[in-house]
């Protein structure tokens, strides 16, 4: 997939002013020079970067700015105008909304046409947002697995919304927290970002029997977006997620790592503590680096074979990388939805 260097509204003096409301804005209440390396970068990459978007905050106007500068790299991609489909043109007459005229058409023609679309079906989504204590694991600077998962939310649910989908949130654990039913309006999404505020990581992970009891109160088929670092019993977290696969549900498994995590690149003696349980051991690195790095690759290696073989679509998210991989997935995955 290739990316244009900025987000691309539909005019260019659109775009200006767009991007000038943006500064202005997002100066006010964050760091100056981040912002100017975010919008002036060439590199489209830069919207994605969670290192420079962090420091900025949960925001929605930040998300926009990642889910536009995404979504403009789609234009030659088969998602091209994905929210409605254009179906043909009919004579203008008073009193129809002027946003729909084509004005290319006007140019041809001289006469006023309006654009007709055909609505698509909108996608009903849950996020399950995992809020155990292993969450808030995090090197390499303030960002943890918890913001990671927080900021990849809050840009999956105004893309979801974008797309017209109704969106929800629930905050699993030790048990399923607060629940958030599936809405599709603007102002939704900022009720879902106080709520991930408003509740940090705590607790212990039973990710098994926090799945099983949210699956009870899916009522219609959905799309089931799972965010976790899946720490927890591997069998039984398995068995819950096919078990929601199974009754029709069209589910995605973001599987959340820190860096740390994934290269163990940890040096001399080192004191690991237990995030849920508190228990502390001291371990050479260098001694079980090899064995550890081996069963990491074995775990995720049967979280993908278990999941992928039941339509289960299943990304592995290292908290250093950009956020496309996971917006890309859910695209896909919507895509299918209407075949």
């Amino acid at each position: 997939m290739t990316h244009p260097t900025i987000a691309k509204p539909a005019r260019s003096h659109n775009l200006r002013n767009w991007l000038g409301g943006l500064r202005r804005r997002v100066m006010r209440h964050g760091d100056v020079h981040v912002t100017t390396d975010v919008m002036n970068d060439a590199n489209p990459q830069r919207y994605l970067d969670p290192a420079a978007l962090a420091r900025f905050g949960l925001s929605p106007l930040v998300a926009r700015l990642v889910v536009e500068g995404f979504i403009s790299g789609l234009h030659k991609s088969p998602f091209h105008g994905f929210s409605v489909e254009f179906a043909d043109h009919r004579e203008y007459v008073p009193g129809d909304d002027l946003k729909f005229l084509d004005w290319c058409l006007f140019a041809r023609t001289d006469h006023y046409y309006i654009k007709r679309y055909e609505e698509e079906t909108n996608v009903r989504c849950h996020v399950l947002l995992d809020r155990s204590m292993s969450m808030a694991f995090g090197t390499g600077g303030a960002l943890t697995k918890w913001d990671y998962a927080c900021f990849l939310t809050t840009c999956l649910a105004y893309l979801m919304i974008k797309q017209q989908d109704a969106v929800g949130l629930t905050l699993v654990g030790a048990k399923p927290g607060i629940q958030v039913p599936p809405r599709c309006r603007g102002s939704h999404l900022t009720q879902l970002m106080s709520v991930m505020v408003q509740n940090p990581p705590s607790g212990k992970t039973d990710l098994a029997s926090s799945l099983r009891a949210v699956m009870r109160n899916l009522k219609r088929r959905s799309l089931v977006v799972i965010i976790s670092d899946l720490i927890d019993d591997p069998e039984q977290t398995l068995k819950a997620i096919r078990m929601i696969g199974s009754h029709k549900h069209d589910v995605v498994v973001f599987h959340v790592l820190d860096e740390a995590e994934l290269n163990f690149s940890f040096e001399g003696s080192t004191l690991f503590r237990d995030l849920e349980t508190g228990e502390e051991m001291e371990v050479d690195p260098v001694a079980i680096r090899a064995g550890y790095l081996e069963h990491v690759k074995e775990l995720t290696e049967l979280y993908r074979k278990r999941l992928t073989e039941v339509g289960i679509e299943y990304q592995p998210i290292d908290t250093k990388k950009p956020y496309d991989h996971a917006l890309w997935a859910y695209l896909q995955l919507r895509q299918g939805l209407r075949k």
